[in-house]
């Protein structure tokens, strides 16, 4: 019996391919390989080719750029195709002061590849490339470069992949993104992307004007932003920053979430950024964020803080190393402490947990402030515990004022203790040394008398940083032993 092998046809490598030849820019058609136009303009020989593809189609044809392509208008692109650019540089020349690549209310877009120049130094506006109200839009492995506004810019545009893009030079000073989200996007995955030397923030959740979130960044990589690395801002919602490097900050924080609600930041590091505070949590509206794992080293401010009335957060297990910080003048973690440090501050954040951070102030000349300092009057329920302070500390390692603020278990930074003290025969007291890094509540301190006192009153008086003194009310010939016990 002869079998025979079934016959498949793969899938072509595009439906229109654009290439230069002499003087021309051609189109040819992928299944004939005839060339079905010309043009000396390589915008409208590309334009062209985008016309071409099948009217209302409701899957992806493939337009494939080869070669270079000095642009004189704007890319604009059409719903389901794909945009190949593996093989192509594209340029803008002088003043077209738009964008590379457009698309408004287009869906089902892939761009793929490709450098784009946009030439900045003869432009007065325009992005890379800028999506506006979309769907389902992927950009990956494309080199941006270039730029007078922002490198990638996603508005109102939902269901989005952004992959191993790089953005090389975008924006002026403090404007102008690497890649911002704007205006009421969701759900999206911006990963394994790199931004250099970008004006303002190298990646950006911009929720200002239209509430945006459901977004995962994941491994990326910001150097020498300009107005924060990683910046999370206002009406966002459920945005994860996990694995992420930020250096060189030039203005700004590392990464900050402001006024942005349910949000984390997991496993990123804050580096070499020395006029930044590492990581910020900012505003009343900074609920539930999660600040996990990160390591912070060589930033010149607060190495974590929350301010401006945040409440319910976590910053839980991370490592933060003071380097570059003005000696004396900032804290390792600071709750309502001033940007610009010096012990200044103020209340309104409560329901915080700082917990199992390891802190580290290693040099003489690079002091902390205070390890964990909290700030004003109306921050209460926070909670400080299982964190390791070590190096030279200022003034304290830890410090608080919310009378419901919970410090306890911090390694090197003694909270709770407690003990037995004896009142000896013919005496009415005794002075206990507590042990503790704090001056204790009189009210926290337990004493339980564990012989018989017949009757006589006992009570604790003469509270200090070092000494607290257990007092009975007459003295008897026989020694009296007390438990003590303190919790913070």
């Amino acid at each position: 019996m002869t079998r025979y092998k079934p016959v498949t046809k793969a899938r072509k490598a595009y439906d229109y391919l654009v290439f230069k030849d002499g003087d021309y820019y051609k189109v040819q058609d992928g299944d004939s390989l005839q060339i079905v136009h010309k043009d000396k303009n390589a915008s409208t020989a590309i334009a062209k080719a985008i016309n071409l593809l099948t009217p209302d189609r409701t899957w992806k044809e493939i337009i494939k750029l080869k070669g270079s392509f000095v642009l004189s208008s704007p890319i604009t692109l059409d719903s389901c195709m794909i945009f190949d650019l593996s093989g192509a540089k594209l340029t803008l020349i002088d003043g077209v002061n738009d964008s590379i690549i457009k698309a408004d209310g287009k869906s089902n877009i892939e761009i793929i590849g490709g450098i784009l120049d946009g030439n900045r130094n003869a432009q007065t506006k325009g992005s890379g490339i800028a999506i506006t109200n979309s769907e389902k839009i992927t950009v990956r492995d494309t080199l941006i470069q270039n730029i007078i506004w922002t490198g990638l810019s996603l508005n109102q545009t939902s269901k989005f992949s952004v992959e191993r893009v790089i953005v090389d030079t975008a924006g002026v000073s403090q404007y102008g993104a690497g890649i911002e989200t704007t205006n009421n996007c969701w759900d999206g995955i911006i990963a394994g992307c790199k931004t250099y030397n970008t004006g303002s923030s190298g990646i950006i959740v911009n929720g200002s004007s239209g509430a945006s979130g459901r977004i995962s960044i994941i491994g990326c990589q910001t150097y020498k932003s300009g107005y924060n690395g990683i910046f999370l801002y206002f009406n966002v919602f459920d945005v994860s920053v996990i694995g992420c490097v930020v250096r060189n900050v030039t203005f700004g924080w590392g990464i900050e979430i402001e006024n942005a609600s349910k949000c984390t930041v997991q496993g990123c590091s804050v580096l070499d950024s020395s006029p930044s505070i590492g990581i910020k949590i900012m505003g009343s509206s900074a609920l539930f964020n999660s600040v996990i794992g990160n390591v912070v080293s060589n930033v010149g401010r607060h190495l974590i803080a929350i301010s401006g009335g945040a409440k319910w957060n976590r910053v839980i297990g991370n490592y933060l190393e003071a380097t570059w910080t003005t000696d004396t003048i900032y804290d390792g973690i600071s709750i309502g402490g001033a940007d610009d440090g010096g012990g200044n501050g103020s209340g309104g954040q409560y329901g915080n947990i700082i917990a199992n951070n390891i802190i580290r102030a290693p040099s003489i000349y690079n002091r902390l402030r205070h390890g964990i300092r909290e700030y004003g009057d109306s921050t209460v329920y926070n909670i400080i515990e299982n964190n390791i302070i070590r190096g030279v500390i200022f003034s304290s390692k830890i410090k608080w004022v919310g009378t419901e603020t919970i410090v306890r278990h911090n390694i090197g930074f003694v909270t709770e203790n407690s003990g037995e003290a004896i009142i000896t025969a013919g005496n009415t007291y005794v002075d206990v040394s507590h042990g503790l890094d704090i001056t204790p509540d009189i009210n926290k301190i337990r004493i339980t008398p564990k012989d018989n006192l017949n009757g006589r009153d006992y009570w604790i008086s003469d509270v200090n940083s070092s000494i607290f003194r257990i007092n009975i009310s007459s003295s008897d010939s026989v020694d009296h032993t007390f438990g003590w016990s303190y919790y913070n």
